[in-house]
């Protein structure tokens, strides 16, 4: 496999929908105003940000975040860019973290103008693509077991349930989705 961490722009199959590499100045300010109030709240909530850790963001939190995106090697990052406005991130760590085992795809569409409009499964699916390319025979990926809409984005893209249910150390309940020859086919 050539170099992983290098990120580079993916044109997704939605002429709409670009994958381009984080800047700092343009996505700390997105960062915060994707994450403020209550939307920003309930947007981290489905993301499964425990309550005791949902608190307003800053923008120099915010330039952290985008600077740790930008020079991570066991990850990888893009900002999802429609008709020329970054809407959201899709990241893949390259190392298992927790429960996921890697490499494992997430998402964030922040602005909720563009919710529910198939940029996510536009994004997710690239991804996708771009690690089968290289090698990658699973590609992982989780969820709530209450979001519905991230469960179902991740079954439109062949993900099968892999392992049972399982409750965090916050009391967040996940499922653990698998796409590849692992598979272990949900009933």
């Amino acid at each position: 496999m050539s170099d992983m961490s290098a990120t580079e722009n993916l044109q997704t199959n939605n002429p709409d929908v670009t994958l381009i590499e984080p800047d700092i100045e343009r996505d700390a300010a997105l960062g915060v105003q994707w994450l403020e109030g209550e939307l920003g709240r309930a947007t981290l909530t489905s993301m499964g940000v425990a309550d005791k850790d949902n608190k307003p963001t800053t923008i120099e939190y915010e330039r952290e975040r985008v600077r740790d995106f930008i020079e991570r090697q066991d990850q990888l990052n893009w900002m999802i860019e429609c008709q020329g406005k970054v809407v959201g991130s899709v990241w893949v760590d390259l190392e298992q973290v927790g429960n996921v085992p890697a490499p494992a795809i997430h998402i964030m569409i922040g602005d909720p103008d563009v919710r529910g409009k198939g940029i996510g499964f536009a994004a997710t699916s690239k991804v996708t693509e771009h690690l089968e390319s290289r090698g990658f025979e699973s590609i992982y990926s989780r969820h709530l077991t209450k979001n519905n809409g991230a469960s179902g984005l991740l079954q439109s893209l062949g993900f099968t349930k892999f392992g049972e249910p399982y409750t965090d150390d916050d009391g967040l309940e996940w499922q653990n989705v698998v796409k590849g020859s692992k598979d272990e086919k949900a009933e």
